[in-house]
């Protein structure tokens, strides 16, 4: 009996890594119902369209695509901070540097400097861009635009500030990847070994861990273990992934 229940602790331990590896490459929220309905933990989304790969890849896409615009929002600003110091306006200080930046930003930045030029106002375009890619430097400049426009003042310090503030940001943020890196591997690792020795019984004594699916109180412990490999990797997602606003 007691091996019965290191092989339903083991179980759960497996499961914990693997929705923590697939929650770790892909974090949006239709894909965290996915890995946890299989386990019975949500329910499953009727619209077979998020199942598919194609929108899996779609939305780490995304997330790429977001994650690479906010490193490259603090260069961008300080150069539009340098354009404006030399008496350039917001949209001939952006329309400079458009060249100059990589991609995605870039494409970014030409859509603002395009729709702009069409009637828009900069600050009201740069919202709806920065609510379309849900990136949170962009409305925090949006903001410090908007604020400009309604009240006045420096919009070089404003922008500075702006700048100040991203960049500390993204400083915590790559900090808490550094500190936590030794935790989270070292909780990989001492999940992943109780399974490697689960899995060693196994393959020396077949049929050894057959009363985990055959009797009902192994059926129940295997259930429980999911359960609590759920509960511990969503533990260590948010122990690992704090929460850092500019």
């Amino acid at each position: 009996m007691m091996a019965v229940a290191l092989a339903s602790v083991g179980l759960g331990l497996l499961a914990g890594v693997a929705v923590y590896e697939v929650d770790s490459l892909v974090t949006s929220r239709s894909v965290r119902r996915v890995a946890l309905g299989q386990l019975g933990l949500a329910p499953r989304s009727t619209n077979r369209s998020r199942w598919s790969v194609k929108s899996l890849r779609s939305r780490r896409a995304e997330r790429r695509r977001r994650d690479e615009i906010s490193a490259q929002m603090s260069p961008a600003l300080s150069m539009i901070v340098g354009n404006l110091r030399i008496g350039r306006n917001v949209l001939g200080a952006i329309a400079e540097i458009t060249d100059s930046v990589p991609e995605p930003l870039q494409s970014v930045l030409r859509e603002i400097v395009t729709d702009v030029r069409l009637g828009g106002t900069v600050e009201d375009v740069v919202m709806r861009i920065a609510e379309r890619e849900a990136n949170p430097h962009l409305k925090v400049v949006a903001s410090a635009l908007s604020l400009h426009a309604q009240h006045g003042g420096s919009l070089v310090e404003i922008l500075e500030t702006v700048t100040e503030s991203i960049e500390e940001e993204d400083r915590l943020h790559r900090d808490i990847r550094s500190l936590t890196a030794d935790a989270r591997l070292s909780a990989i690792v001492l999940m992943v070994m109780p399974v490697v020795a689960v899995v060693v019984v196994s393959l020396l004594s077949p049929g050894y861990m057959s009363p985990l699916v055959t009797e009902p109180a192994g059926r129940v412990m295997s259930v429980s273990a999911l359960l609590l490999g759920a509960v511990g990797w969503r533990w260590l997602r948010a122990l690992g992934q704090p929460e850092v606003t500019a």
